[in-house]
């Protein structure tokens, strides 16, 4: 009883606090002031070339992050690749740091090299950017796809051909859900990406959204064009919306079937090599050319960037914090009643997380300002409640998608006998359920804190006045700041986000192998 009474006050209170600013938002801008298609009618040509070019940029991200993630998983969920648990860690670093700051690396790598950074400050640049963040993600969906492939069906299949024949004929279209989803879910993060256009200076939808809300105060037309982003993306969701609830990315260990792995001998050296150059592209590179541009007129624009966001590392610490565990939270509770109580009710609280989750960054910021600037509600307008309730928003189907995946590999046969033995449910709770997903609990805090720690496209939207946050403080000081300052921020940016992953690795790897599970 308890425990529903609980579920229930946290799914009503992400309804109003996170889904109702959404819906007030997409009601008014539609129907306030005149009919629906009067203000359908408002929006130009211009914004249908421009969400045609975001459709193309998305998609061609989308095409490469898929096919760079299915070769990259294929490594190393399929053959006996040498490291590869090393770099099963290693590579998902991109997914980890803010775009911005990889967008800042990458124009001075071209600069360094090149001298000049034209070619890059392009939709080249846009795409290049965003397909090394996103293939991590489609990397991690095919591979866990690769993981669960029925080994039997693989094993019938060389009894009677070759293995490229299986891996072809059977592997891949045994994976082919996870294909779709990975594009799906890269698409609609590239189509909602903001920062990244903005620092090179491309126009898309959703910095012609950004625009008109906070440079030309047209809040109607960026609402309506913010609807078709919105649009787009739950009709996306729909489509393959019960394959990416189900897909099994995230996630710690694994009780499934056995995995057929290749111990291809001439293709290990390969595939070590394209893991290796993959991985000084994507990570190393960036590090060292930040270094590079920072520190060739020497120190003093490293010491001017660490004074300029000393004041902001104690707030966006905090904040993050915090955030992280209100997201853990509300993601346990989620998951939790969906995966045990397969209810109507818990299953579209699944559905409201993953909407929410694929609304573009700037859209649920705007949808955040127009419902909290109210007189009733401007204690949390001009606090940092809102920034919470923003993080909560964003991150929280990450959080109830890893622990949901914990819980479903939990037999029910042990609740079962505590039921038998009259235990309650609470205790249940507290004894069973908690204790076995802890590893899961305390992954999904680290990534809640890490993505919380680097959001820019929300929080550039509604940050209150006075109030000093790491990404958003350095996205706006490099627009005019020399190149070495800018450089020098990114870098500690970096520094700092690298420094908490790799920590927060070493004390991971020993707290959940004490409770019997495995990275792998």
């Amino acid at each position: 009883m308890k425990n529903k009474l609980l579920y229930t006050i946290i799914y009503l209170s992400f309804i109003f606090l996170v889904v109702l600013p959404v819906v007030y938002t997409l009601i008014t801008a539609l129907f306030a002031d005149d009919s629906f298609v009067s203000n359908i009618g408002a929006l130009k040509s211009d914004t249908f070339l421009l969400l045609a070019k975001s459709i193309v940029i998305a998609f061609l991200i989308a095409i490469f992050s898929t096919f760079f993630g299915t070769v990259l998983g294929f490594l190393l969920y399929k053959m006996k690749t040498y490291f590869r648990g090393f770099f099963k860690v290693a590579l998902l670093i991109p997914l980890f740091i803010s775009p911005y700051i990889l967008a800042v690396a990458w124009k001075d790598l071209f600069y360094l090299i090149f001298g000049d950074v034209s070619f890059l400050s392009s939709n080249f640049g846009v795409i290049l950017v965003l397909t090394t963040i996103f293939t991590p993600l489609s990397m991690l969906i095919i591979g866990g796809a690769f993981s669960n492939v029925n080994v039997q069906l693989e094993e019938a299949g060389f009894v009677i051909t070759n293995r490229r024949s299986v891996i072809l004929k059977i592997t891949i279209p045994l994976i082919k859900h996870a294909l779709i989803s990975s594009f799906v879910l890269v698409f609609i993060f590239s189509i909602s990406e903001f920062s990244v256009p903005a620092f090179f200076g491309v126009k898309v939808l959703t910095t012609e959204i950004f625009t008109q809300f906070s440079a030309f105060y047209n809040y109607s037309l960026a609402i309506l064009q913010s609807a078709l982003l919105i649009f787009i993306c739950i009709i996306l969701l729909f489509s393959e919306g019960k394959h990416i609830a189900d897909a099994s990315f995230l996630s710690v260990g694994s009780k499934g079937m056995k995995n057929q792995s290749y111990d291809i001998k001439r293709w290990n050296n390969t595939g070590l090599t394209i893991l290796v150059v993959w991985f000084l592209i994507t990570v190393v590179l960036p590090f060292v050319v930040l270094f590079i541009q920072s520190f060739k007129e020497g120190a003093s624009k490293f010491i001017q960037a660490f004074e300029l966001l000393l004041p902001t590392f104690g707030s966006s610490i905090g904040l993050a914090f915090l955030g992280a565990l209100i997201i853990v939270f509300v993601g346990f509770t989620a998951a939790f009643f969906s995966a045990r109580q397969s209810g109507k009710k818990g299953s579209f609280f699944d559905w409201l997380l993953l909407i929410i989750f694929a609304i573009p960054s700037t859209i649920f910021g705007i949808s955040l300002i127009k419902f909290y600037n109210q007189p009733m509600l401007d204690l949390i307008y001009s606090s940092y409640m809102i920034i919470i309730i923003a993080y909560v928003g964003k991150f929280s189907f990450i959080s109830s998608k890893l622990i949901g995946n914990a819980i479903r590999q939990i037999p029910k046969s042990l609740e079962e006998v505590a039921i038998i033995q009259g235990i309650s449910s609470y205790k249940r709770l507290i004894s069973i359920w908690i204790p076995l997903v802890m590893p899961s609990l305390f992954i999904s805090f680290v990534i809640s804190f890490i993505f919380s720690l680097g959001e820019l496209g929300t929080t550039i939207m509604i940050y209150p006045p006075g109030t000093e946050i790491m990404p958003i403080k350095v996205f706006t000081i490099m627009a005019n700041a020399p190149q070495s300052l800018t450089s020098s921020m990114t870098l500690i940016v970096f520094s700092i986000t690298l420094l908490i992953i790799i920590s927060f690795y070493f004390m991971m790897k020993p707290f959940i192998k004490k409770y019997h599970y495995a990275i792998d």
